[in-house]
């Protein structure tokens, strides 16, 4: 079940990306670039060492930037490939917004600039597709067997819900990702209740 959810929302991010490629570096910025505090919890939450709670808090808070057009704690509507703020993710169900950064930060090891929040995950893209076998092996998930095969995944932590009779679950994820703009690949955390 956490794998379908997750397969869901990696085909979600992989329409988000294919519909919003990077801006380009001589393209001056929309909004303003996130500060340090927005950048370090988001990199928690890419990473898995933020609690869950605070994960539902943010989606929950983060939910209308695509239908404002306004950026909200460091995190800003995907760009279309027109470069206007808009609907394009907002009618994707699933994913919310992105980070663009304008100094790379490691994630895994790796460095990036684009994180990507979805209603059940944050993960970092990274323009190298082959950085998730890396990927893979540095954080103890069994590398994907085939390019249309589910992503990788490995839980972290799972513990009942403090109220209801679900369990949260905490997971590393990685996977490849074939966008319009070219592959690349893709990694953080999912934040699930099953």
């Amino acid at each position: 079940m956490i794998a379908s959810e997750w397969c869901k929302s990696l085909g979600l991010i992989g329409m988000a990306l294919a519909l919003a490629p990077m801006a380009s570096a001589a393209e001056p910025a929309r909004h303003p670039a996130p500060n340090q505090e927005h950048i370090d919890r988001a990199v928690a939450f890419a990473t898995c060492k933020a609690e869950r709670a605070a994960f539902r808090t943010l989606a929950y808070e983060l939910r209308d930037v695509a239908s404002s057009r306004e950026p909200s704690a460091g995190w800003q509507p995907v760009a279309r490939e027109a470069g206007e703020y808009g609907m394009a993710l907002g009618n994707i169900a699933g994913v919310l917004a992105e980070m663009q950064l304008t100094e790379p930060v490691l994630i895994f090891g790796h460095p990036t600039r684009r994180l990507i929040l979805s209603r059940s995950s944050v993960v970092a893209t990274f323009d190298d597709p082959a950085i998730g076998a890396d990927l893979a092996k540095s954080m103890g998930i069994e590398p994907e067997t085939r390019q249309d095969g589910p992503a990788g995944m490995r839980i972290v932590e799972s513990t009942p819900e403090a109220e209801g009779d679900g369990i949260e679950v905490k997971a590393l994820i990685t996977s490849r990702i074939d966008a319009d703009h070219g592959p690349s690949a893709v990694a953080g955390c999912l934040y699930y209740t099953q």
